[in-house]
């Protein structure tokens, strides 16, 4: 039995010598992947900005800020010089890739802070960003819907090449007709609220008249009512006459559902959505868009909607929601001129 088993291990001992004989030194083990030290933007998941620019009776409005960071997967051993390009032919593959119809952004609309930046020995990351904003001067020509420009990365000179995938990074900037501008607080309506409204009157779309006063006195438990049925000519559009043009720049409206009668307390309720029209003669009528509630900053018991800035008329039409409520009624309305 022990000679057996010498013989199996000598045996065994004689494989492995062969097996190491018959292995070259200059034989390499190739590894899956990528042994380039790749270089790279950083700036969000998908390497992509966005932004909207708004056409309003006013101006133009934008805003953008992207940042990208050029990073390298492994620190350099020399100083490494990243140039990057704005590609057009980078938004054709996009569309095609991803079912889009971006129109080319033009690179004048965007202002670039460098195109070059320096990943210095050691290191791993830029000394600086690429950073990309709107050019304000260029607002007003972009008229298509939306629009896309991207950035990629061209030419390193020193270590690694630009990565293929991770190499592009992407601005988007959509465009809107726009008059009703973003706000978060009451404070931030353009212009001043009138106080006197002597001589305006109101009335529901059916024609049935509405007593101007009582949306008018400050008086928040008070007001005509607002019907989806359209019961005896109450709807739920009311048309003010301001009796002259005025440049109106703002809003406010007030909702009341019931007041303290007889030890019932009155509680405060707010509107949906109020849509916005506008009329020079009240028969030729301008939208000019739609407030949710999320977007009416409130205050007093108020809602409040701005303007960007002052726009010309002397009719309002304004169709208000009340949620799930198919009666409800106008306590108050404020308007705001910017002259």
């Amino acid at each position: 039995m022990k000679t057996y088993m010498k013989t199996f291990a000598f045996s065994l001992l004689a494989v492995a010598g062969m097996a190491l004989t018959s292995c070259s030194c200059d034989e390499r083990i190739d590894v899956v992947g990528n042994p380039d030290n790749l270089v790279y933007f950083k700036a969000n998941t998908d390497n992509l900005f966005s932004t909207t620019v708004a056409h309003t009776p006013v101006g133009d409005f934008g805003e953008l800020t992207a940042t990208f960071s050029v990073r390298i997967q492994r620190p350099v051993s020399q100083n490494t010089k990243v140039t990057a390009v704005a590609d057009v032919s980078m938004v054709e593959a996009y569309n095609e890739a991803h079912n889009t119809n971006y129109e080319v952004l033009p690179a004048e609309a965007l202002n670039f802070s460098t195109l070059t930046v320096t990943i210095p020995q050691g290191e791993a990351k830029a000394t600086e960003d690429i950073e990309v904003t709107l050019n304000q001067s260029s607002l007003a020509q972009l008229t298509a819907k939306e629009y896309m420009l991207a950035l990629r990365i061209v030419d390193v000179q020193g270590d690694g090449v630009g990565s293929e995938d991770r190499g592009v990074g992407y601005i988007v900037v959509n465009t809107v007709e726009k008059s009703i501008k973003d706000i978060s607080s009451a404070d931030e309506v353009v212009g001043t609220l009138l106080t006197d409204y002597t001589g305006w009157t109101a009335r529901y779309d059916s024609g049935t008249d509405i007593d101007a006063a009582s949306i008018f006195d400050g008086n928040v438990t008070n007001g005509p009512q607002l019907r989806a049925d359209g019961a005896d000519g109450k709807t739920k559009v009311v048309i003010v006459d301001m009796g002259s043009t005025h440049k109106v720049s703002g809003l406010r409206v007030a909702r009341y559902y019931k007041a303290w009668y007889g030890g019932w307390w009155y509680e405060q309720y707010y509107f949906s959505s109020v849509k916005v029209e506008c009329s020079s003669d009240g028969s030729s009528w301008k939208e000019l868009g739609t407030a949710v509630d999320g977007d009416m900053p409130r205050a007093n018991g108020y809602q409040h909607i701005s303007f960007y800035g002052g726009t010309g008329m002397r009719y309002l039409r304004l169709t208000i929601e009340s949620g799930s409520s198919s009666v409800s009624s106008l306590a108050e309305l404020g308007v705001y001129i910017s002259e």
